[in-house]
């Protein structure tokens, strides 16, 4: 297992975007990071901060999509006294100003109104701005890291971000992978989350190998998120001091094949097997959890996965749509 300073990585995918993250935290170049939610953009950020030569300059992070858009302004430039009704009459810093010789972290950049989107942009492009209500520039040094989970590509070509502001946040791009596409992280993030809540609340929890088996064929649409108060409401609420699949939500059940694939109601059985692989695979996504729901072992489902994607033509089980 390779640690990545606060990352517990095993999976390639993973580890390769970490990686890469290493490498362009020396420049200052801006970095867009994209993933879904609770995929862990906000740690990534603040990983790239600390491997930068900025990592002693503050690190100043806003959810652009957590604070109304009449207030977003004030709180990215700051504003003079007077700026509006109710401003403190002393002024205020705003996140820009606070950032000088550190790292600005737009969570949810997606959610930025077209009007501030260009204020940003001069930013990024000359290293200055105007607060709010004021009349002056003032100059910044700053590196500016964004996050989304959004189509930004595709809300430019519909008007609703700016092109030119899509390419300048966007020189380096890091993609975290969701946790159904990094299984192998899946049973050591969920032994660090049980350490670290058996410590918290002092209990002694293990986790049954039936337990791990289901956490691991779990497609996790909250992502790491999901993980973590997962097994911390296990924690807290399981009295036993093993965790045992019984103890897990519905929803962690075992999937039923029966509803999974939908199969011809009279056919010759290796037709019947062979669109039950295939299918099986293209919703499962890897050999060890086909064989765990047809009860079958890896080795038999990694073989005739293999053959029958030979058989269409097929050299890699990617290429399976």
């Amino acid at each position: 297992m390779n640690r990545f300073d606060r990352f517990i990585v095993r999976s390639k995918n993973m580890r390769d975007c970490i990686e890469l993250a290493q490498r362009i935290a020396k420049t200052d170049t801006t970095i867009m990071i994209l993933g879904e939610t609770g995929t862990g953009k906000s740690a990534l950020a603040k990983y790239v901060h600390d491997e930068s030569h900025r990592k002693g300059g503050p690190f100043q992070t806003i959810n652009c999509a957590a604070i109304p858009e009449q207030l977003l302004e004030s709180e990215l430039f700051g504003y003079h006294s007077g700026a509006f009704t109710g401003a403190n009459v002393k002024g205020k810093p705003g996140l820009l100003e606070m950032a000088d010789g550190g790292t600005l972290f737009l969570d949810e950049i997606a959610e930025i109104p077209l009007k501030l989107q260009a204020k940003i942009l001069e930013v990024i492009q000359e290293n200055k701005f105007i607060p709010v209500g004021g009349t002056k520039y003032k100059k910044v040094n700053i590196r500016i890291i964004a996050a989304t989970n959004r189509n930004l590509e595709q809300m430019v070509k519909d008007g609703a971000f700016r092109e030119d502001l899509y390419y300048r946040l966007n020189v380096i791009e890091l993609v975290l992978p969701p946790l159904r596409e990094r299984t192998e992280d899946i049973v050591p993030l969920a032994q660090y989350f049980l350490n670290k809540f058996n410590k918290q609340y002092n209990v002694s929890h293990v986790y049954a190998q039936d337990t791990l088996d289901i956490l691991t064929c779990h497609p996790w649409p909250g992502n790491i998120r999901e993980l973590e108060h997962l097994i911390e409401r296990l924690v807290l609420t399981v009295q036993d001091i093993k965790i045992l699949p019984k103890h897990l939500p519905k929803k962690f059940q075992q999937p039923d094949i029966n509803n999974m694939v939908s199969l011809p109601n009279i056919a010759p059985l290796d037709v019947i097997e062979k669109e039950l692989i295939i299918k099986a695979y293209k919703q499962l996504g890897s050999s060890y959890k086909v064989a765990k729901v047809l009860n079958i072992s890896q080795s038999k489902a990694n073989r005739k996965i293999r053959q029958y994607f030979s058989k269409q033509g097929m050299t890699n089980p990617q290429e399976i749509k």
